[in-house]
């Protein structure tokens, strides 16, 4: 099994209901965003991911956010944009192009972090 892995920057602002008063006033974040494919075999170029097109992929994804107030942006109307949130909706969108690789989504900063581990990953 062979795990391979890029990270985008996501600049944003948000907002958060019962974590206290900081949060509940809009505040900025960038956070990286990790997302984690595991294959069981290589290409017939030697290797697991194209990680030049996943990156790609996942920036593109990710643009349409990149600055803005997540809680305005339609993705976010029903949840709240944590990083809990912000990452099954990645993988959610990803999935649709690499259907049955996403091990992980990971966001946040080294320091703090979740992710979002798919079932039978």
């Amino acid at each position: 099994m062979f795990e391979a892995q890029v990270r985008v920057p996501l600049s944003f602002s948000h907002r958060l209901e019962g974590f206290g008063s900081e949060s509940q006033k809009v505040h900025e974040h960038t956070w990286d965003v990790a997302v984690t494919l595991a294959t069981a075999a290589l290409d017939q170029r030697g290797a697991s991911v194209d990680f030049v097109g996943l990156k790609k992929d996942l920036a593109e994804l990710l643009e349409p956010y990149q600055g803005k107030l997540l809680n305005d942006c339609e993705a976010f109307h029903e949840l709240q944009p944590t990083a809990e949130h912000i990452a099954i909706w990645v993988a959610g969108n990803l999935a649709k192009t690499y259907p049955g690789l996403i091990r992980a989504v990971t966001v946040g900063t080294g320091e703090e972090w979740a992710r979002f581990i798919l079932e039978g990953s």
